[in-house]
């Protein structure tokens, strides 16, 4: 697929939309939620189906797969997938419904620009008159599109578009109803390796500045893949958080389970990962006790020293100025922020590397 925006009727056979229609009509629905807490005074009902939230990265289709009662979904993503979504994950399932009285405000289901966002619409009947249209806006905020919410159609579309459902008329008397399926373009096989292996050992289970540690660590990998860096360097930066850090003190893994790191991603990768977990960092990252062309001597959270190989650290410190990126703090530690300016990375060039910064 392309940046066209897709419209489908009759998207599922009878039977696995009347499937569909049994399983939305008994799962309970929420009021209240809100796109945007400052600017949605409303809310509106909506029931989640993938315990995840707007910045997840994760795969989520499995929670679809093996909960009982909604295989009817799992039909429906299987469908989507196959069809038009081939190179697609599933990040968030859920359902939003409008009654007279609520309605959407414009937002965009991604910022990364990769990903799609399907609406199923699940309703008996529609008449144009009651409104409840979704709306969709190019980067200008200019009009591009209407959808009315008609009965088992499908409308697939960037997710960086903005868009919202419209209010209803006061005579619709019915609710309107939209499945939404979020996605994400698939990625490449470390990083989906790395998203399964935090994902199955809880990771999505503690929360990060933005979203969970499972993003934050994604994201941090992906900062050290896109500046080329030592596939055990990035595999290092994406496990930095699972043993605690001295600011993160929530863990995944123990040092029991150090032999269980090592056999999925190597010695070194688990390594810079423990040791991420034992330094008073980031100061002494910053600012290491001593320096030379050989070795640092930086100090461990319990303030004792330890001696480390000068390449050791210098990808410490590439970890630590990607976990720091991730989070809008590197501009905080000059050092730091100087030290990932100045890096270079083998058969990278200098207009890559403006792209990249840019």
């Amino acid at each position: 697929m392309d940046d066209t925006i897709l419209v489908l009727d009759d998207f599922l056979p009878t039977d696995a939309y009347e499937n569909l229609k049994r399983l939305v009509s008994n799962e309970p629905i929420a009021k209240w939620s809100r796109f945007n807490s400052g600017t949605d005074p409303v809310g509106h009902w909506t029931r989640n189906f993938t315990p995840t939230g707007r910045h997840n990265l994760a795969d989520v289709s499995y929670v679809l797969e093996e909960t009982t009662g909604l295989y009817a979904l799992h039909l429906v993503w299987k469908l989507l997938r196959d069809a038009h979504l081939r190179d697609s994950v599933l990040i968030r399932c859920w359902l939003n419904a409008y009654t007279c009285g609520s309605h959407g405000y414009f937002s965009a289901d991604s910022r990364g620009g990769d990903g799609y966002t399907a609406l199923l619409y699940v309703n008996d009947i529609w008449e144009p008159d009651w409104g409840g249209e979704t709306a969709l806006l190019d980067g200008r905020n200019e009009a591009v599109k209407s959808v009315f919410p008609k009965g088992n159609r499908v409308a697939i579309f960037p997710a960086k578009l903005r868009h919202a459902g419209r209010s209803l008329s006061r005579e619709c008397t019915v609710l309107r109803q939209a499945l939404i399926f979020d996605t994400r373009k698939r990625r490449s096989d470390n990083f989906e390796k790395l998203s399964v292996f935090l994902r199955k050992n809880g990771a999505l289970n503690h929360k990060h500045r933005t979203g969970t540690l499972h993003d934050h660590l994604v994201r941090t990998f992906s900062i050290l893949d896109m500046r080329g860096f030592r596939q055990e360097v990035c595999f290092g930066g994406g496990l930095h958080a699972i043993y605690g850090t001295n600011g993160f003190r929530h863990t995944i893994m123990t040092e029991a389970d150090r032999s269980t790191v090592i056999a999925e991603f190597g010695e070194y990768a688990e390594h810079l990962a423990y040791l991420f977990s034992i330094l008073d960092r980031p100061t002494t990252l910053e600012s290491p006790l001593e320096l030379d062309l050989d070795a640092a001597i930086v100090e461990r959270r319990n303030e004792q020293m330890l001696k480390l190989r000068r390449e050791v650290f210098d990808d410490l410190r590439k970890i630590e100025c990607a976990n720091l990126i991730d989070q809008n703090f590197l501009e905080k530690h000059y050092l730091l922020s100087e030290t990932w300016s100045n890096l270079r990375t083998p058969n990278r060039s200098d207009a890559i590397f403006a792209r990249l910064r840019a």
